[in-house]
């Protein structure tokens, strides 16, 4: 089975959180629909770093921060890679 990095996890069920939203508001009116936008933004919540196993949306305090960006915020791992990267790659990729 092909990969999905964490970056385009968060990415397309952003779009789909949004398109639900929008949807659900101005076409048809369903609470249902707000159910399923409930679900996915759990499961946009909930995508991991491939390297450290720490929410991506996470900063070092525990809050979530919705500013994504591709490198971890706690270990700098690549989030568009599915590869775990070895420290040293990291570091030189940082600086």
């Amino acid at each position: 089975m092909k990969c999905i990095p964490a970056y385009f996890k968060y990415i397309i069920l952003g779009i789909l959180v949004g398109f639900f939203i929008v949807i659900s508001v101005f076409y048809t009116h369903s609470v249902l629909q707000l159910v399923l936008v409930m679900i996915l933004a759990i499961a946009q919540s909930r995508v991991q770093c491939p390297k450290c196993k720490t929410p991506i949306l996470k900063d070092k305090n525990g809050w979530y921060i919705f500013t994504m960006r591709t490198p971890c915020r706690h270990c700098g791992q690549d989030t568009l890679l599915c590869t775990i990267e070895s420290d040293e790659v990291t570091s030189k990729r940082l600086k």
